[in-house]
């Protein structure tokens, strides 16, 4: 082995062999018929005090000195420690044993088998020696020693010791440590003067260890993240965690990035009866060398429930510099953040009322960014609500009340108070339902304008008041259907959704906070085609819609699919912006929603906006995936969107599978690649393998995607190459890989 490859191995395994989580019985699924215990030798007593000691031998031999000679199948046992050997040979003055020959020791998920033994009554203590082999049954663990003490039913000791969690015969892993306590209480083994043995090389050395002996959290060392990127060069992150109470921990990090310096990173996690759950998580980099300057970010989430009727929720964001997760980031989601949140929101809920207070504000990462596209803070808002469940043939009555304050640097700023009264009257029967209902918009404004305000000078208290009436209605029939002996259950159900909204001039009134809903099925039967208030859209219009179901005998829905249109009666004159540019068209496009188990191992959504009027496809989503066991999965997935603003259309490709290439070896990637003719260019692309033994399990994965363009001159790539490896039993699996390819591939399960 070579001085560098001695080096890469260094910097790797030594923080991997330190603490992590035992594993489970279900993660020993590749063992063979693993670690054997004989069975224990009957008792002849059928309920035995477990204070009392038991001899028992074939012959027995008793001296005047008080020593007692036993052989042929001699055992001794005390509750549920059980010693067995060829020879036993007792001092009664002392009260110590003797055991020769095949010694054999029984206790609660241990076993151990030598040559020799001293068991001392008076001190409880049992020491064998020679150990010709040990095995911990739960934590899967077993090897050979010079010597095991064992002071009571908790603990062990052993000098000269190996220790590994792999098949007999097939260590390929094992530690070799001059002493080992093992502390069952705990649940912890601790060794010192301790090699490190991988597939027969001692590839490293340590003084002093600490391991799991089951799945209780424990501090020591995680398991590193390793990776190579453009942007940081080789990436090595080494988390220690911190597992300060039962319901508190922390994780201390340091990431290593050769081409960039070493940052620090931190986390404390927590769960309170008196405070609520959250975590709070920071990274701080001193003189980034490519960057020439300190950066950091932080990241803070509570939430609590103070009574049963008050709860707050708080998310706090934000990064030193607007090349921060473009630099450092972990991928595509995050290289493209341009908003970053800060928001309190106090929750109360009444008896059929509720109340909601929030402080917002944001961070823009994007600078570039023209000030009229940043969101505006919300300081405060203050918005209640009724809570009344609606009943049959009852009138149902409904309130909505928003006061909110609007700024933001350079723009008209100022306070909106808003209030929403609705009355329904809803009527339900066995297989149809009608809700008519009427709504009164009232809006106020406090404004303080700024000269590039597009809108009306003349009014800085513009007010709104605006009804509105809709009438929603549908049917269900159904019908009994037998497809392949299976008895199932087929629904067809009409819907109509007629909605009427004078029109009002808004030219006066700023936009503060509503933009342009995304055309779904589900925007079909919505009052308002703007999300906010500061924008209610004039309506005369009608839905029509069809949905069929499948159902299996017990009401579980097997598959839905659902299409519908707007059929409009009048121009609609209210936009986004300011003053009359009309919709004229006299239908909307039709959208369709299909959602269905094709197969017990595939399962298909889809989505699809079609302009009737120029004959095109405005917006299609498909996605297939097809899962036969929880180790294999295989995703596919396309969608576009026309007319999407500067980025023009777009339109993507997405494949992404987790794949077995045997028992122990499996593959896993994704290629999401756009379409567009005139930029056709590959958005992400990753590949690796996963191996996992009975005892260890290795991941590499590499990767390439987009952070800057969009196949133009100014695409700019981040390539990266991630490696992790777990020894079962000894390390922890660290978190970061396999989060990826959890977020990366739908369906995904980790498989150690």
């Amino acid at each position: 082995m070579t001085l560098s490859t001695r080096l890469i191995l260094l910097a790797f395994v030594m923080p991997v062999i330190y603490s992590g989580a035992a594993r489970s019985a279900d993660d020993w699924a590749l063992c063979g018929a693993g670690v054997q215990v004989p069975a224990r030798p009957a008792l002849d007593e059928a309920e035995p005090d477990p204070e009392a000691i038991y001899l028992s031998a074939d012959d027995a031999d008793a001296s005047e000195e008080g020593v007692s000679k036993l052989t042929g199948n001699a055992q001794v046992s005390q509750g549920a420690r059980q010693l067995q050997a060829d020879e036993l040979v007792y001092s009664a003055s002392d009260e110590i044993m003797d055991a020769r020959g095949d010694v054999r020791y029984w206790d609660d998920g241990v076993f151990i088998a030598g040559t020799g033994a001293r068991a001392d009554f008076a001190q409880n203590v049992i020491t064998m020696k020679p150990v010709d082999r040990y095995v911990l049954e739960a934590e899967h663990g077993h090897g050979s020693a010079a010597e095991i003490t064992i002071p009571d039913d908790a603990r062990l000791t052993a000098h000269e010791l190996t220790y590994t969690t792999c098949d007999p015969g097939r260590a390929d892993w094992r530690i070799i440590a001059d002493r080992v306590e093992f502390d069952r209480i705990e649940h912890t083994g601790t060794a010192h003067d301790t090699w490190l043995e991988f597939m027969g090389h001692r590839v490293f050395y340590l003084p002093w260890i600490s391991f799991p002996l089951s799945d209780r959290r424990k501090t020591g060392f995680l398991t590193p993240t390793f990776g190579v990127d453009d942007s940081t060069g080789v990436d090595i992150t080494t988390p220690y965690y911190f597992n300060l109470a039962p319901n508190y921990d922390a994780t201390l990090g340091a990431r290593t990035m050769s081409d960039r310096g070493v940052q620090a990173q931190g986390e404390f996690r927590f769960l309170s009866r008196s405070f609520g759950s959250g975590r709070t998580a920071g990274e701080y980099m001193p003189s980034d060398s490519k960057y020439d300057d300190d950066r950091a970010a932080f990241n803070l989430e509570h939430r609590h429930r103070w009574t049963d009727r008050l709860s707050t929720d708080t998310r706090f964001e934000w990064v030193s510099d607007a090349e921060y997760f473009q630099d450092l980031g972990a991928g595509l989601s995050q290289t493209s953040r341009t908003h970053l949140p800060r928001r309190l929101d106090a929750n109360y809920r009444g008896d059929g009322w509720s109340a909601l207070l929030r402080l917002e504000d944001f961070q823009t990462v994007d600078r570039t960014l023209p000030k009229k596209d940043r969101p505006y803070a919300s300081l405060p808002q203050v918005r209640m609500q009724t809570d009344v469940p609606e009943r049959d043939r009852t009138l149902h009555l409904g309130a909505v009340a928003d006061v909110t304050h609007f700024d933001r640097r350079s723009s008209t700023t100022g306070l909106r108070a808003h209030l929403e009264p609705s009355i329904s009257y809803p009527v339900h029967t066995g297989g149809a339902f009608a809700v008519p209902k009427a709504t009164l918009h009232l809006t106020g404004y406090n404004l303080d304008r700024t000269a590039d305000d597009p809108s009306d000078f003349g009014d800085d208290s513009p007010s709104r008041v605006l009804p509105s009436f809709s009438l929603d209605g549908g049917a269900f029939f159904e019908r009994p259907i037998t497809v392949r002996d299976r008895s199932l259950t087929h629904t067809i159900e009409p819907r109509l959704f007629y909605l009427l909204v004078p029109f009002e001039r808004h030219d006066d009134i700023p936009n503060f906070d509503s933009s342009l809903s995304s055309f779904s099925f589900a925007q079909l039967f919505r009052e308002n085609r703007f999300n906010g208030v500061d924008r209610i859209g004039d309506a005369n219009q009608l839905t029509v819609a069809l949905t069929s179901r499948m159902l299996d005998e017990g009401g579980d829905e097997l598959a839905r699919a659902s299409i519908g249109q707007i059929h409009y009666f009048r121009d609609r004159r209210v936009n986004l912006g300011f003053g009359d540019e009309k919709e004229t068209v006299s239908s909307s496009d039709v959208v369709a929603e299909l959602d269905g188990r094709l197969a017990r191992t595939w399962r298909l959504r889809a989505e699809l906006q079609y302009d009737t009027r120029d004959d095109r496809t405005e917006r299609n989503t498909l996605n297939l995936r097809h899962q036969p066991n929880r180790r294999s999965v295989v995703n596919l997935a396309y969608r576009l969107v026309r007319d999407t603003g500067l980025a023009g259309d777009i339109e993507q490709a997405d494949l992404s599978f987790a794949w077995p290439l045997g028992p122990s070896w499996r593959s896993v990637g994704r290629w999401r690649y756009a379409l567009n003719e005139d930029r056709n260019s590959t958005l992400e692309a990753f590949a690796g393998l996963e191996y996992e033994s009975c005892c260890w399990g290795l991941r590499a994965v590499g990767r390439r995607f987009l952070t800057r363009g969009l196949g133009r001159d100014d695409d700019r790539y981040s390539n990266g190459f991630f490696l992790q490896f777990e020894l079962k039993g000894l390390t922890g699996g660290g978190a970061s890989t396999e989060a990826f390819l959890a977020r990366s591939i739908p369906g995904y399960e980790n498989e150690f």
